[in-house]
């Protein structure tokens, strides 16, 4: 059977973003989603999981985007406190990375959040400057990670894809990456969907895409699409 993970990212980026994705979640094809402990909805995701705690929830390790957890960083933050831009992870201390997303990890553990894998933003697990902390983070936590390592891991992982992303979220996109899937093979659709609000407007370029995304993976014709191709929806917890 061909295992599709659905998984919503950016959970807990502001509150319009959380409603989409439990949107998605309850009336589409979302099967899980990862939640960014740093962000200014986390305490709304936090709460909605615990009035829905069969989501699948990860955690969406971040060091680009906003403010970190821990107020002693000295390579990872401007002067104003804010995490650098991304492509500028070759300054950071490796140390200080993994003390954030340790931070992090633990943060939503402390809300009473069952984690079943870990990913992150902008990618940043997959590249060689996270190696390390990713390795430490695997022998302290032992999650599956979401793939697309630049890096050789031994770790359960799963397969990304990110065709359905900008002008890749549309349904003949959906149609072409379903094709891909092997007999008895798996992988991690990520997807954006979400509401709007000001706050997304003005944090990041993918905004208004999201919309559609939420109104693609709702369709009718994504159910079907799944039907056609006979595939059984999954989250981390097949790992």
């Amino acid at each position: 059977m061909r295992k599709l993970i659905v998984n919503a990212d950016d959970f807990g980026f502001s509150e319009a973003v959380n409603h989409g994705i439990l949107k998605a979640m309850e009336d589409g094809i979302v099967t899980s989603t990862s939640i960014m402990a740093n962000m200014p909805g986390f305490a709304h995701a936090a709460a909605l999981y615990h009035e829905h705690p069969d989501m699948a929830v990860g955690v969406h390790l971040n060091l680009t985007c906003y403010r970190p957890l821990l107020s002693t960083h000295k390579t990872l933050v401007t002067e104003t406190g804010y995490f650098h831009k991304q492509g500028e992870l070759a300054g950071y201390c490796e140390e200080e990375m993994y003390e954030e997303l340790k931070a992090q990890i633990d943060y939503v553990l402390a809300q009473g959040i069952r984690i079943d894998h870990l990913d992150s933003h902008h990618h940043i697990h997959t590249t060689t400057k996270l190696q390390k902390v990713v390795e430490r983070l695997n022998k302290e936590y032992a999650l599956p990670f979401r793939g697309g390592f630049a890096y050789p891991v031994s770790f359960p992982h799963a397969q990304l894809s990110m065709d359905f992303y900008d002008d890749g979220a549309s349904l003949a996109s959906l149609k072409k990456i379903l094709e891909t899937i092997a007999e008895d093979g798996m992988i991690d659709l990520m997807c954006h969907p979400a509401y709007m609000d000001q706050f997304l407007y003005e944090t990041t370029s993918y905004s208004l895409k999201r919309m559609k995304e939420l109104e693609i993976l709702c369709s009718e014709e994504a159910a079907s699409l799944l039907q056609r191709y006979q595939i059984e929806l999954c989250t981390y917890k097949e790992l």
